[in-house]
């Protein structure tokens, strides 16, 4: 390799270096710029998606409106001071940066026409300039970083609820079962279950019962042993108190399957545990949301939504059959709303 060429090569080194610190300026205001106008279209739209589900009959989730409430209180109070930072200290910077790739460019035709002591001299200052550009604009943009990441989170943890209510009113929709007076919806997940035939289908959690619609598909007409015309049947394969869960727990399902969870119910009910394939962070939410309901916060949530005063369960539930007069002795589930008589065989309606 000539002297020239090895200066050449040299200089090349040198120019990747100024387009690597000039490209990381530009990349951490865009950015912010992105994350700004991320949470500008958020704080638009969260409303009014809240708004949706609540107009479909979604009550449960009472913190999605303290939440996008505070979120617009902060945002209220912080997006001046933050637009201020970007129009004084960030902006700037970004017409300081395309004068330097500008120049970059020039530097590098200088280079591939052999100007070898006026590209080492440009060289020496864009070095520096880049630099020193790149350590202002990382400065800077940290400034308004630092309430952008945290209105982000907010906005992220709030965008998450508001898909899962979204999802399950969505599948709430399809479900083929009515549901019971003063029960409302909470979950609505879709998976498979890994028993018997293995059937996809969707795991339905309201307030009151845990519910298991499998889809399967029904051949309607075949031609030369070719299904040709099809529909789709939805059948419920588990209606259950939520009461009657003893624990919902996540683990492996299956042998290839890698994440999902095992419902298991209280003895009395004599029921198998039941396995149901479902994504990782699926079974990570239909934990949440088991204890939500469980712990009554859904019923309270339920209850302030739609301004009907909330009835704490009493711990001890005593029911009497109105046509023999005997005691019901068994365990009353949370979600139950009738029993049988174990004497008389009469149904008894849980107040």
């Amino acid at each position: 390799m000539s002297q020239i060429d090895s200066q050449k090569q040299a200089l090349y080194s040198r120019l990747r270096s100024i387009e690597s610190d000039l490209n990381s300026a530009s990349s951490a205001i865009s950015d912010a710029h992105g994350k700004l106008a991320y949470i500008e279209g958020a704080m638009g739209s969260l409303p009014s998606r809240l708004a949706g589900v609540r107009g479909r009959g979604y009550a449960a989730m009472g913190h999605l409106e303290k939440g996008i409430d505070l979120l617009t209180k902060k945002w209220v109070e912080v997006a001046p001071v933050i637009k201020q930072a970007f129009l004084v200290s960030v902006e700037p910077l970004t017409a300081q940066i395309n004068g330097l790739q500008a120049e970059a460019r020039g530097l590098r035709s200088q280079i591939d026409s052999g100007n070898i002591a006026s590209s080492q001299s440009l060289a020496n200052r864009l070095s520096m300039d880049a630099s020193s550009l790149r350590t202002r604009a990382t400065v800077e943009v940290s400034k308004v970083n630092a309430p952008l990441n945290e209105l982000t989170s907010s906005v992220n943890a709030i965008d998450r609820d508001l898909k899962v209510a979204e999802k399950t009113v969505e599948l709430f929709a399809l479900a083929n079962f009515p549901l019971k007076q003063e029960e409302s919806p909470v979950l609505a997940i879709e998976g498979k279950i890994m028993k018997a035939d293995k059937c996809n289908g969707t795991l339905y959690f309201t307030n009151q019962r845990f519910i298991f619609e499998a889809k399967k598909e029904v051949v309607l007409e075949k031609k030369f042993f070719i299904a040709t015309k099809k529909k789709t049947e939805r059948i419920v394969q588990i209606d259950q108190p939520i009461g009657a869960l003893q624990e919902i727990s996540k683990g492996r399902v299956g042998l290839i399957a890698w994440t999902g969870i095992y419902v298991r119910f209280k003895p009395e009910r004599q029921l198998e545990e039941t396995p149901f394939d479902v994504k990782g962070w699926e079974a990570d939410v239909i934990g949440r949301f088991f204890s939500y309901v469980m712990g009554g916060e859904a019923d309270r949530d339920i209850a302030a939504i739609r301004g009907t005063p909330a009835v704490a369960a009493p711990t001890i539930q005593l029911a009497r059959c109105s046509r023999c007069s005997a005691p019901y002795t068994r365990e009353i589930y949370k979600g139950q709303t009738s029993v049988q008589c174990e004497y008389c065989g009469t149904q008894i309606v849980v107040q």
